[in-house]
């Protein structure tokens, strides 16, 4: 069996030059490569032999087995070289529609016929007027169009099929596309999408079809968080901390960061084509919750406004059975009522104006009676109408932590400077408890007044606090030392002196505590290389 070499496709190497012609492509066929006959064998034998395959080969043709008559003609040539076989080979070709191989051995049987041939019969054909035929059928068949099929993703992609010698057809996907036999480069292209571009071997009158998976044009994505130990995540893909930049594909993105101790972060972002999108994404420390605390305050506060509210009755019994209701009652309901995200401030608020009215409920009632019957159950209500107040003003006002701790900070100091002073002058019961709700409602006002035109931070309140403490204790320490008179009005002078040393030296020693040192802020921007081409840069911005 002789081995067809002819090249149906070009092979794809580095070091192979580019072909890009049309018409049909330079071929090795079977004749080329004939097996070398057997040297003992005769003249006449060669020619019976050759003789034989042919024969054979005619059968087959009729038969429609034009494979198989291709091999006896072939075989018939190598044995026998006389052109007409290659006319043969020529039409078995034809009708198994492999066009290029049969022009290949019709042009070889023009090329073969000699100029004086003559008419081997009066049946047959004169050669010159044959030769004429056959070279018209070599035209016809060389005019054969191929039939292109291109499948693409995304659809409706545009086809432009060309050579050296310009563009040769247009076309869509999966729309046929007419083009005459040889090798072409061909480009899809679609909006949105990269150009795709290939070389491609058509066979003349043969269907050609492949696939094309276009990529989506692509742009830059940078993106920065502070903190900087933030994770980043590209939808639902683990991308890196603290910053990214990427090439990606044109498209719309879902951006998601997070950070221990802060809120995560979610956004969509559109990279487009040939662009760079930068996002600079600024995670906030998730808000301090008072639910807790404030359960606990509310049970508290209920058990103990419950058994002063009973405590009118003069019956111990109640009182107690009252207390351990209301101490039910406060945890009860605080647990399902108090929402989860109950801020902070607004619970600091809530337990100290709760404390704020018990002690206007308690000195109140004492202005004007002495009678615990009626002083417990003021103080009970006091406690009850306080913490309501400062809920409803906490939620609506959404006082911050730093707010809350400056205003119990001012309630706090405020009635002890009146305590003092009550101790100080140990006036009758009526001023006595006036100058107490005296301090109390200076420290509400001043409380106010500080959380309208100060900015300062939950630590900065507490450090002013320790202030008057430590205060408070070396007033305390003085007059051990400056006086041997230790009446609780002395000592009280000395208490109230500290304090006002303390608060103030605090309150100076630490105002620049919530200025930040250093005002700059995490920024994106660009740089250019001298080739032109930009880069992202990740840095800091402020003014000194």
């Amino acid at each position: 069996m002789v081995v067809v070499l002819a090249a149906h496709a070009r092979a794809e190497t580095d070091d192979e030059p580019d072909v890009a012609h049309s018409g049909p492509r330079a071929l090795v066929l079977e004749i080329d490569d004939c097996r070398q006959a057997d040297p003992t064998l005769t003249a006449d034998q060669l020619r019976a032999q050759g003789s034989e395959h042919y024969q054979r080969g005619g059968t087959l043709y009729i038969q429609g087995d034009y494979a198989g008559a291709i091999d006896e003609f072939v075989a018939a040539y190598c044995l026998l070289p006389f052109y007409t076989v290659l006319k043969d080979i020529g039409q078995a070709y034809e009708r198994r529609l492999e066009y290029e191989l049969a022009i290949a051995y019709l042009k070889r049987y023009v090329a073969a016929v000699p100029a004086d041939a003559k008419a081997a019969n009066q049946c047959a054909p004169d050669p010159k007027e044959d030769t004429a035929n056959v070279l018209r059928r070599i035209q016809v068949l060389g005019n054969l169009t191929a039939k292109v099929y291109v499948e693409t993703s995304p659809l409706d992609a545009k086809i432009t099929i060309a050579n050296n010698d310009g563009t040769k057809a247009f076309g869509t996907s999966r729309k046929q596309i007419d083009v005459l036999g040889g090798s072409y480069q061909m480009t899809v292209e679609r909006e949105g999408f990269e150009p795709h571009t290939q070389t491609i071997d058509v066979s003349i009158g043969r269907p050609f079809t492949t696939y094309v998976q276009l990529e989506p044009l692509k742009g830059t994505l940078s993106i920065q968080v502070t903190p900087p130990d933030a994770r980043l995540f590209l939808g639902k893909l683990y991308v890196g901390v603290g910053s990214y930049t990427a090439i990606l594909p044109s498209a719309k993105y879902q951006i998601s960061a997070e950070a221990p101790g802060r809120q995560r972060a979610e956004l969509e972002v559109e990279v487009l084509p040939g662009q760079t999108k930068r996002e600079l994404v600024d995670l906030e420390p998730i808000a301090e919750t008072g639910r807790r605390q404030l359960i606990v305050a509310s049970a508290i506060a209920g058990g103990y406004s419950a058994a002063a509210l009973l405590f009118a009755f003069e019956k111990t019994e109640i009182s107690s059975i009252g207390s351990l209701l209301g101490i039910g009652a406060g945890l009860v309901g605080s647990y399902f009522q108090v929402p989860r995200d109950l801020p902070l401030g607004t619970s600091n608020l809530t337990i100290t104006s709760s404390a704020a009215g018990a002690i206007a409920g308690y000195f109140g009632a004492r202005v004007f009676t002495d009678n615990d019957q009626v002083i417990q159950p003021v103080l009970g209500a006091g406690i009850l109408l306080g913490g309501a107040a400062g809920y409803i003003a906490g939620e609506r006002l959404k006082i911050s932590t730093g707010d809350a701790a400056m205003f119990n900070s001012s309630v706090l100091w405020g009635t002890a400077a009146g305590s003092l002073f009550a101790i100080s002058f140990q006036p009758p019961r009526q001023v006595n408890s006036g100058l107490v709700l005296s301090g109390l409602g200076m420290g509400v006002i001043g409380g106010v007044l500080l959380t309208r035109y100060y900015d300062v931070s939950r630590n900065h309140a507490l450090l002013i606090d320790i202030g008057g403490v430590v205060g408070v204790v070396g007033g305390l320490a003085v007059a051990s030392i400056a006086t041997e008179d230790r009446t609780q009005e002395r000592l009280a002078n000395y208490s109230l002196g500290g304090m006002a040393v303390g608060l103030v030296g605090a309150g100076i020693l630490t105002r620049n505590m919530d200025i930040p040192k250093i005002p700059v802020a995490p920024s994106l921007g660009t740089a250019s290389s001298t080739d032109g081409k930009s880069t992202t840069t990740f840095g800091l911005s402020g003014t000194w």
